[in-house]
Parts: C-alpha cells; sequence; structure tokens
C-alpha cells in the first residue's frame, strides 16, 4: 500500500496516531479487519484510537467501554420489530451526532468514517472548522447494492431502498470523498469505481482482507487412501442470495464419474427455508447421502472442519457490488494450505494468478466440476504444492501483521504532512 515505507518501529518512535473512529459495526465487534487489525494490532503498538459504535444489543449498557486499551463510546439500541429497527436507526445517528463533541484536536489529530453516509457528512464541516484531519473507509459500496437490490425486488420497501441509495451515493461521490483528506478502500477494483467518480485515485489506497495466522493451525496436506472419499469444502453463509445450491448441482455433476466425492458445507443459513432447500435440491439430484450442513460452528471449530477439506470452493455470486470486494474466505482456505477452485472475480483472479494456489472457473455447476476434475487428476502431490504455496502467499501479504505495517505507515505519513 505504500511504496518505500520506512521501517514502521521508526514511525512508532516519530508519531503516534490519535484519532476518533466512527464505524458501523456494532460493538462489541467481531470483525476482523477491526478487531485484529485496529484492536490487536494499532492499538497493540500503542496508538491513540477511539471508538464510536452502537451497542450490539440492549443488554450492553451504553457509555464509554474499555477495549484493547482505549475508548469506545458505546450508544443505546432497540431490538424487535420494524418500529425497533427505525427506533435503532435513530438512536445511532443521535449517538454519532452527540459524540461529534469529542473530536477536538487536544484529543485527536484525525477522524474517521466508516461506511457511514449522513455523519460522515456532517463530519466533514466539523474537521474543517477544528483542523482535523479527515479519513473515509468504505469496505463495500453500500448506496450501488441498494439501488441493486431496489431494481430486482429483493427488498419490502424498494423505494424506500431506493431514494436511500440515491441520497447515499449523492453523500459519498460529490460531497463526503471530495473533502477526505485520504480515503481506504478494499480492493484495487473498489479504487478503480470511485476513480471512475471523478474521485483522485491519489487520495486512495486499497486495504484488504487478511488473516491472523496465529488463529490457524494446519496439518500437512493428506492423500487419501484408495477407496476414501474425497472431500470439497465450502465455508460460509448459505443464504439463498448466496445461490450455494450451485455447489449442490456440482456435486451432481460429479457424482457421474467421481461417485467418492462429497460436500462439506461449514456454515449455515439465517433463514431455516434456505437451508432446508438447500437439502431439497440435493435430495432431488440423489446425492443427499454425500452432502453434509454443520450449521452455524464458533470460527475456531468453522477451520478445524475445514482441514479435513482436500478442495476448498469459493464461489462468489457474480452481482456487480460483489465486484469490488475482498473475500475473507479464499484467504482462510490458503491459510490453512488447501488448493481452490473459485469463481471469476476480480481479487479472487489476482490471489490465484499470484500464489498458484487453485484455478479460477466461470460462474456455474458444470464449471466448478470440470476444475475439480482437473485438480484431481493433477495428483495428491500436486495439491500438496498448491496448497504450500498459497500459505506462503499469505505470509508474505496477507497477515494482518503486514497490512498493519502499511496501514500504519500510510497514517503517519498524513499526519505528518
Amino acid at each position: 500500500m505504500v511504496v518505500d515505507a520506512p521501517d514502521p518501529a521508526n514511525l512508532r518512535r516519530a508519531r503516534t496516531i490519535r484519532m476518533l473512529y466512527w464505524t458501523r459495526e456494532a460493538f462489541p465487534t467481531f470483525r476482523v479487519d477491526l478487531d485484529i487489525l485496529f484492536g490487536r494490532e494499532l492499538l497493540g503498538r500503542g496508538h491513540a484510537i477511539d471508538f464510536v459504535m452502537q451497542a450490539a444489543s440492549t443488554r450492553i449498557a451504553p457509555g464509554a467501554h474499555s477495549w484493547c486499551g482505549r475508548t469506545v463510546f458505546v450508544g443505546p439500541t432497540a431490538e424487535g420489530g420494524p418500529l425497533s429497527a427505525f427506533l435503532r436507526h435513530l438512536r445511532a445517528f443521535w449517538h454519532d451526532l452527540k459524540s461529534l463533541h469529542l473530536a477536538r484536536r487536544r484529543n485527536y489529530d484525525a477522524i474517521q468514517f466508516r461506511d457511514k453516509f449522513i455523519i460522515a457528512a456532517i463530519g466533514v464541516l466539523v474537521a474543517r472548522a477544528r483542523r482535523l484531519k479527515l479519513f473515509y473507509w468504505l469496505s463495500f459500496p453500500y448506496p450501488e447494492d441498494d439501488r441493486l437490490r431496489a431494481s430486482l425486488r429483493l427488498t419490502r420497501y424498494p423505494r424506500f431502498v431506493k431514494l436511500r441509495g440515491a441520497v447515499t451515493a449523492w453523500l459519498l461521490y460529490r460531497w463526503i470523498l471530495p473533502h477526505a483528506d485520504y480515503i481506504f478502500v478494499q480492493s484495487a477494483r473498489m479504487k478503480a469505481d470511485i476513480g471512475a467518480q471523478r474521485i483522485s485515485s491519489e487520495k486512495m489506497v486499497p486495504v484488504p482482507m487478511g488473516i491472523d495466522l496465529n488463529d490457524i493451525q494446519t496439518e500437512p496436506f493428506g492423500a487419501s487412501e484408495p477407496g476414501t472419499d474425497i472431500v470439497l469444502g465450502y465455508l460460509g453463509a448459505l443464504n439463498a442470495d448466496r445461490h450455494i445450491e450451485m455447489l449442490v448441482d456440482m456435486l451432481a455433476h460429479l457424482q457421474v464419474d467421481r461417485p467418492a466425492v462429497r460436500l462439506l458445507l461449514v456454515g449455515d443459513a439465517f433463514n431455516r427455508a434456505d437451508h432446508e432447500a438447500l437439502l431439497q435440491r440435493a435430495q432431488q439430484h440423489g446425492v443427499l447421502g454425500r452432502l453434509e450442513i454443520t450449521g452455524s460452528l464458533p470460527r475456531a471449530d468453522a477451520l478445524r472442519r475445514m482441514r479435513a477439506v482436500h478442495i476448498a470452493l469459493s464461489p462468489y455470486y457474480p452481482t456487480p457490488t460483489l465486484l469490488s470486494t475482498s473475500p475473507t474466505k479464499l484467504v482462510e482456505y490458503l491459510a490453512l494450505g488447501i488448493p481452490v477452485v473459485a469463481s471469476e472475480h476480480p481479487e479472487q483472479r489476482l490471489i490465484l494468478r499470484e500464489s498458484g494456489a487453485g484455478v479460477c472457473a466461470p460462474w456455474g455447476a458444470r464449471y466448478f466440476a470440470r476444475s475439480v476434475r482437473w485438480l484431481l487428476r493433477q495428483g495428491p502431490e500436486t495439491l500438496a504444492e498448491m496448497g504450500s504455496r498459497g500459505r506462503s502467499w499469505v505470509q508474505h501479504y496477507r497477515t494482518y501483521s503486514r497490512i498493519a505495517d502499511d496501514l500504519e505507515a500510510t497514517y503517519i505519513n498524513l499526519l505528518s504532512a
């Protein structure tokens, strides 16, 4: 991310990052690029970064909470039906607004907003009035996603969601980002997409998703004994909008010439009907006995189940809003040392080309089945080499320690300018 960055240890001695950070995620957060990248890494290096969040549930008391040696200013929430959802958003905005009084030069040198729109638009004025640097972090193209879901009628209130998408797009691309001192995006594709909105690419940097290798335990890739099953694995949500039924269809294709192949889906759907739909589809194809759905598991248990997988699957349904994402599961697969079949996607294609740890395939059951067959024909030694190359690539480029080095240098260079 930073060209010819100075040594991070020297930077830390030269400058402390003093920043107040508003984020869309609730407290406590389990999102790794907050929990690990900021909590464990940047705060662990002694930087003075405080956060403004909303409580994840009504059981969490509003107020100042200690987190990783710093403070999270937690606002109240609401739980229940549609009225409670409106109240939750209203309370979040009011808490964000009240927290702006904390943003003063005696406490901070910069303020940052992540995936926030109205409060960030107000923050532009606050930053200028109080001579603070203004940073913005966009992790997902929310305005475009709103407009897409409204056009496909994937929401209960398409008119409202369409209007929200239009308003947030205007705020983001016409007011917030043009006035931000620097912008952190999720991927090179997102940087290009935002650049197409006439935002200077010189003040943007991608911060991709990474992994903490301390959380990943690996074992050497084990060749299957004659007569044992080959296990294909997927780790992630099974919601209908992920279209994981494609993997069930893939399994049906493979059963024609490779009956000793099983499919392991590590995760579950938020909606029980989506879970049942996958089982019903497997039954229709006659592969129900070759499919296992684990249900929701703690992350450590989910990764442990994936260690038994011979080939990991990373399908991203080809919608425009997902093209700019930075897939976490692909990095996890590589860290586990598993060769991968991934769908065509800008970052997945780049990672597999650089790492040599698998293949990309067009979206579709037939294409995924063809790619699985090709990998299996390479033999266990080649698959083991692919897995080893993938883990080595992650160690060099996608650990949060390395990402934090670059991010830390970027912040310090910006604050020193």
